[in-house]
C-alpha cells in the first residue's frame, strides 16, 4: 500500500526530522506532552507491531522491584494480565516488602505499562503526580513507583495499590464503558458522588500540589485553551489516515472562537462512566484514569463528562450522562458543589471540542495503531474508529448551530 502514500500519508507513516520538527512548532503544546509525542514519532518507523509475549515480564519486574526497594527479600507472586483498558497494558501481582517502619507487609499492586502505540499518548510522570495530587482529596489509588523512560520494562509504567470494587455493573458491559446502564437505585446512590468528585477536582489548589510536570497557564489568558486545542490538533495531523473535513473546519471553527481562562483548575479529561470504581455498598472507591489531566477551564470537564455520544440512551429517547443523571441535573448539582458557575457559551465552546477530542482519538489515533498492530487492543481501536465516525455527524450539527 505504501507505493500510493501522498506526501502527508508517507511523512505520518515514516516521519523524519525535519517533518517532526514542522509539527512539533505548528502545534504547541506542554512540554511533557511534546516530549511523548515526539517519542512517538521517532519511535513510529522503528517499532515492529506490539509484543504480546510477556513471558519475561516477571523476571523483568522482580528485578526493577528490588531495585526500587532496596531489598533482596522481597517475594512477588500471582502476576497476571487483565483485560479491557482500551490504552494501557494491565498486570496485577501480589508484593511482600519492609516498610520504613520495619514491618512487613503484603499488598496486591497493579502494573500500567504503555503499549508499543496507545490510543493516546500519555506521560507516566503525569498521572503518577496528579494522583498524588489527588491523594487525600479524592478517592485514587497510591502510587508506589514511576518509571516515565520505562527502560526496565522497554515501556513507560507505573506500579499503584490495586482497589477491589466494581466499573462495570452486571449487564452494564460497554466498550470502555461507554453508555454503561446502572440500574435506577444504583443510581441514585452514585450520582451526587460522582458530581461532588469532579467539583472537589476543581477546586483544589494544583499549584501546591508538585505537578512539576504539568506547564502552569497563565490566568486571564487563551493560553491553557490553546496548549488543550494545540496537543489534539497535533495528534489528529500525526496520525490521521485520510483528510476528513468536518475534523478540519472544527479545528478551525475552535481557534476562532477561543476565550481566555479567568481561573484555571485541575481538569480530569475523561470523567465518566468507566473510570470510576464504586464498593459492595455503593460507594465511589476510586477515580481512575487520570493521564488525559491538565490545567484548562473547568468548564472542559462539563461538556466532555455531558456529551451525548458518551452517555446512555435510555427508552424514553433521553440520554443520561455516564448512566446516572441529566445533563441539566447534572449542572445543575455541579453548580451547587463548586459554586462555579456554567457560562453556555463556554459549555457550547467545549461541546464543540469534546466531540473534536473524540474524533480525533477514534477516527486517527484509533485507526493508525489498529492498522500498524502497535496496540494489544486492535480489535477495539476498529470498533472506536467506527464510533468516531458517528460523532463526526453530531460535530458537525455543532458546528452549523455556532456558524
Amino acid at each position: 500500500m505504501r507505493e500510493y502514500y501522498t506526501p502527508t500519508l508517507q511523512n505520518r507513516a515514516q516521519p523524519n526530522d525535519a517533518w517532526i520538527e514542522s509539527i512539533r512548532q505548528k502545534f504547541p503544546t506542554e512540554t511533557t506532552l511534546d516530549e511523548v509525542l515526539t517519542k512517538k514519532l521517532r519511535n513510529r518507523s522503528k517499532t515492529a507491531e506490539h509484543k504480546t509475549d510477556f513471558s519475561d515480564l516477571e523476571t523483568r519486574l522482580f528485578a526493577y522491584l528490588k531495585k526500587a526497594t532496596g531489598q533482596n527479600d522481597i517475594v512477588m507472586e500471582n502476576l497476571h494480565r487483565l483485560s479491557g483498558g482500551a490504552s494501557k497494558e494491565q498486570f496485577t501481582f501480589d508484593l511482600t516488602w519492609n516498610q520504613e517502619s520495619g514491618a512487613r507487609s503484603s499488598e496486591k499492586l497493579i502494573l500500567r505499562m504503555d503499549p508499543t502505540e496507545s490510543i493516546v499518548e500519555t506521560h507516566r510522570l503525569r498521572e503518577s503526580q496528579m494522583l498524588d495530587a489527588m491523594w487525600g482529596e479524592v478517592p485514587v489509588p497510591k502510587v508506589h513507583w514511576v518509571e516515565p523512560l520505562g527502560e526496565d520494562l522497554s515501556h513507560p509504567f507505573l506500579i499503584a495499590g490495586f482497589l477491589e470494587g466494581t466499573v462495570q455493573p452486571e449487564g452494564g458491559d460497554k466498550a470502555s464503558g461507554l453508555g454503561m446502564f446502572f440500574e435506577p437505585s444504583l443510581r441514585a446512590d452514585l450520582k451526587e458522588q460522582f458530581v461532588q468528585h469532579l467539583a472537589k477536582i476543581h477546586s483544589i489548589d494544583w499549584r501546591n500540589k508538585g505537578l512539576t510536570s504539568y506547564d502552569s497557564p497563565r490566568e486571564n489568558h487563551l493560553e491553557a485553551n490553546e496548549w488543550s486545542l494545540g496537543w489534539w490538533e497535533r495528534v489528529w495531523h500525526e496520525d490521521a489516515v485520510e483528510a476528513h473535513p468536518i475534523i478540519e473546519n472544527a479545528a478551525l471553527w475552535l481557534r476562532e472562537n477561543m476565550q481566555t481562562v479567568e481561573k484555571p483548575v485541575i481538569v480530569h479529561g475523561d470523567y465518566r462512566s468507566g473510570n470510576f470504581m464504586y464498593t459492595d455498598d455503593h460507594q465511589i472507591n476510586a477515580i481512575l484514569d487520570w493521564e488525559l489531566s491538565h490545567i484548562g477551564d473547568f468548564h472542559e470537564d462539563l461538556s466532555y463528562t455531558t456529551c451525548q455520544i458518551l452517555g446512555t440512551p435510555m427508552d424514553d429517547g433521553s440520554v443520561l450522562t455516564s448512566g446516572l443523571l441529566s445533563k441539566n441535573e447534572f449542572l445543575d448539582k455541579y453548580q451547587q458543589c463548586s459554586g462555579n458557575t456554567v457560562d453556555p457559551k463556554r459549555l457550547f465552546y467545549f461541546d464543540v471540542f469534546s466531540y473534536y477530542k473524540v474524533a480525533v482519538i477514534s477516527v486517527a489515533t484509533s485507526s493508525r495503531a489498529a492498522y500498524g498492530r502497535k496496540t494489544h487492543l486492535d480489535a477495539m481501536m476498529n470498533l472506536l474508529s467506527g464510533f468516531g465516525y458517528t460523532g463526526t455527524s453530531a460535530l458537525q450539527r455543532l458546528l452549523d448551530q455556532g456558524s
